[in-house]
């Protein structure tokens, strides 16, 4: 593989030569005819309607047919010169070549005394080359030179194409420079004419000045307004008979020319289309039409079409270099789209002709040349990769070469062979990783975890993605040993760090739950690495610690009852007339029957934790009333009144109706214990939110508040003021009101003030709330 300072040097030269081929294309300020046709496609869609106070009178083939053949008499031409001129135009423009006399100095004479009536007269000024390659001027002869009002240039070169698309407002030699025909033509009408005139200044790269004889200034494009006859035509043979309306023509700025076919004034422009050309005397009037809208165009300098190309391939490079071959691609077209549009858009906005083609054809070869790279290196790079899998795995067996295949082909071929054997072995890892019950995570040198299974990902919230940008210590970094240090991922398993630190530790999370801490270094790696393993053991540590209280519970509350039955025996065997038989027999049933009572309550809350519940369809106040009718026998010994208040319609939920009737009637029984003689006990059923909550509120001695942590766990007994040694219980009724009342997704609340009572709300799902 080539190293990274090679790798940008690279890139680097690319980018430069890039940027070199750039200046020198977008310099040219437009590529021929690739730009040509873009401009010429873009006009057809911007062209704008001709402007209505410009007419054309030509000489057309009927003309010719109604007068006679071309070149007419100067006579015929005053003719028509007068009838124009009779309507009132505000200018005419006789675009016709009189550079020589006619045989008969008198037509010349009349036809210089029609100009000078008209008053508003101009003249072209052609131009036809020497023998020396020198531009010259073909002026009018001197009496129609002395009667026009004006003489304009009428020189129109066409691109290399043949197509013409541009004008010089001002040509001539150093010592007499002429306006265009046009723009003489709007200053004789009385129109406003830009100043300056529009247009590229003195443009050095098509400015032929012949040895300084000849000069151009205001080089700007014509806005054509459509094909031939886009503007309003008027046939000569129609002035002459008078068909033409006596205010067709008047005010208006006329254009006198000759369009009839074979007379060689016509040209070809980006909207004439194939096969018909406009006349000269219509270009001219697409100028003057420019002129009068401000719809002239011209061409941007030289550096704003390099800066408007370099900025394009500035903003591809990068999607070249960063992004997929696809995205590669749709952005190189969206560059080239964007080029275009660029483009049109500022020839349609602001008249200006940024050509796009420079940066067309340099986003296409960079395109091009960059995608050429692409796939030289990935060939390259894959047999380097082939050679490095032979030589690290003896036993890489590449697939076998199918003929007719090239050499990028072959290639993916192998490497797609030694993909399929990599992938087996990852699977077979990954699946090895993902058996294992417990988390488990792979970790480099440094630390930096590499892999962990689906349960490792759940634990910590991670990814198979994510997991990579976490390192063992901060993983670790809310685990704690059981003496309370912090259990840290660099000194619990670095040996040379912490030496009697031991393989396997128990630790303990942020939640309380506590685990069994492995290291197992990976052996056979030319690196280390090292598995780290978190068995959950908080259920073995739990069942340990219920086993540990029950069977301190059971050595006390069971022994304590069978040893006073033996004492009570004793006594009697010892002297039988020390208690009579009758208070012998009472006292032992009531401590066999205590015995029995702990046993029964100790079963049922074991059964209740490891046998599922079925639950079906009940109404909560039934299991109300059925606790009700349990204690009011031992309320009425104390004379305690239970008064329930629950809803008019049924509470209905899902749940098992014995297990809620037994938790509600040891609520209830906890309540009469612990309540004086001749008070209340308030049961009540009502609706809050989507629960139902089921309340038993008593006037007893209270709970401090010091044991409300500790009200709903096993065996855990309190003392009250008006407990008696007689109600002592087992510490298991609220114990298994809980785990009922959770094993119904509900949840149990208690209030209490010592002197004040205490009052117990279960909440439990609605049955529609619970549906939905």
């Amino acid at each position: 593989m080539p190293s990274i300072g090679a790798y940008v040097f690279a890139r680097v030269l690319a980018v430069s030569a890039g940027l070199v081929l750039v200046a020198a294309l977008a310099w040219q300020n437009g590529l021929g005819r690739l730009d040509a046709a873009l401009y010429d496609s873009f006009s057809k869609h911007l062209a704008k309607p001709a402007v209505a106070d410009i007419v054309m009178v030509a000489i057309d083939d009927r003309s010719l047919a109604s007068v006679g053949r071309w070149p007419w008499s100067r006579d015929q031409i005053s003719d028509l010169l007068e009838r124009v001129a009779g309507q009132g135009p505000a200018a005419i423009g006789l675009d016709l070549l009189l550079s020589e006399p006619s045989r008969d100095p008198e037509e010349d004479k009349r036809l210089a005394a029609a100009m000078q009536r008209s008053g508003n007269i101009v003249l072209p000024v052609f131009t036809a080359g020497s023998e020396q390659g020198n531009v010259q001027a073909m002026l009018p002869i001197k009496p129609f030179a002395q009667a026009a009002k004006a003489l304009g240039h009428v020189a129109i070169e066409a691109d290399p194409d043949g197509v013409v698309r541009s004008i010089f407002l001002r040509e001539g030699p150093p010592e007499r420079m002429w306006q265009h025909f046009s723009v003489e033509l709007l200053r004789v009408a009385g129109r406003d004419v830009p100043e300056p005139l529009p247009g590229s200044r003195a443009p050095a790269n098509l400015s032929r000045d012949h040895g300084g004889s000849w000069l151009r200034d205001h080089w700007m494009l014509i806005a054509f307004s459509g094909p031939a006859r886009s503007y309003r035509t008027i046939s000569a043979s129609d002035v002459l008979s008078g068909e033409v309306d006596s205010k067709a023509l008047a005010g208006r700025i006329v254009f006198i020319g000759a369009s009839a076919t074979g007379l060689g004034d016509v040209y070809p422009t980006p909207l004439s289309g194939p096969r018909r050309y406009t006349p000269g005397m219509e270009v001219s009037a697409n100028i003057a039409g420019n002129l009068l809208s401000d719809t002239g165009r011209t061409h941007v300098a030289a550096w704003q079409n390099l800066l408007f190309t370099v900025l394009l391939l500035c903003a591809l490079l990068p999607a070249l270099w960063l992004l997929s071959p696809v995205w590669a691609l749709l952005s190189t077209i969206f560059g080239l789209a964007l080029a275009v549009a660029g483009s049109y858009w500022i020839l349609g906005t602001f008249g200006l002709w940024l050509a796009p083609g420079a940066a067309l054809l340099v986003m296409g070869a960079s395109y091009l040349l960059w995608n050429w790279r692409r796939l030289q290196h990935a060939a390259s790079y894959m047999v380097e990769e082939l050679s490095r899998l032979r030589r690290y795995n003896p036993g890489f067996i590449p697939k076998p070469r199918q003929k007719g295949q090239d050499l990028i082909a072959r290639r993916i071929n192998e490497l797609a062979g030694a993909a399929g054997q990599l992938r087996e072995g990852h699977a077979f890892i990954s699946s090895v990783l993902e058996s294992l019950p417990d988390i488990a995570i792979v970790a480099d040198a440094s630390g930096r975890a590499l892999l962990g299974n689906h349960i490792a990902h759940r634990y910590f919230s991670l990814t198979a993605e994510t997991l990579p940008t976490q390192s063992v210590e901060d993983l670790l970094a809310g685990f704690t040993l059981h003496s309370g240090a912090l259990l840290y991922a660099r000194s619990a398993l670095k040996p040379d760090v912490q030496a009697d630190l031991r393989s396997e530790v128990e630790c303990r999370d942020a939640k309380g739950r506590d685990f069994l801490f492995k290291r197992t270094p990976c052996a056979g790696l030319d690196e280390s690495a090292d598995i780290f393993s978190l068995v959950d053991i908080t259920s073995l540590r739990e069942a340990e610690r219920r086993r540990d209280e029950a069977l301190r519970f059971l050595s006390h509350d069971i022994r304590s009852p069978q040893g006073a039955v033996l004492a009570l025996l004793d006594l009697y065997q010892s002297d039988p007339r020390e208690l009579p038989q009758a208070e012998l027999l009472t006292r032992i049933r009531k401590y066999v029957l205590r015995t029995q009572g702990l046993a029964d309550s100790f079963v049922e809350l074991a059964r209740l934790e490891s046998v599922p519940t079925r639950h079906v369809e009940i109404d909560l106040v039934d299991v109300l009333f059925d606790a009700v009718d349990e204690c009011w026998g031992l309320a009425q010994v104390k004379g305690i009144e239970l008064r329930t208040q629950v809803p008019a319609d049924v509470a209905l939920m899902l749940g098992e109706r014995d297990l809620l009737t037994r938790a509600a009637i040891n609520l209830l029984n906890n309540a009469i214990k612990f309540s004086p003689s001749d008070s209340v006990i308030d049961c009540a059923i009502n609706r809050s939110g989507l629960d139902w909550r089921l309340s038993v509120r008593d006037q007893g001695c209270g709970i401090a508040e010091q044991d409300l942590a500790r009200l709903f766990l096993p065996f855990a007994r309190f003392s009250g003021a008006s407990r008696t040694e007689g109600d002592g219980g087992f510490g298991l009724g609220l114990a298994f009101a809980k785990t009922v009342v959770e094993r119904h997704q509900g949840r149990i609340l208690c209030n209490s003030r010592v002197g004040q009572g205490s009052e117990f709300q279960i909440y439990f799902p609605v049955l529609d709330a619970n549906i939905l």
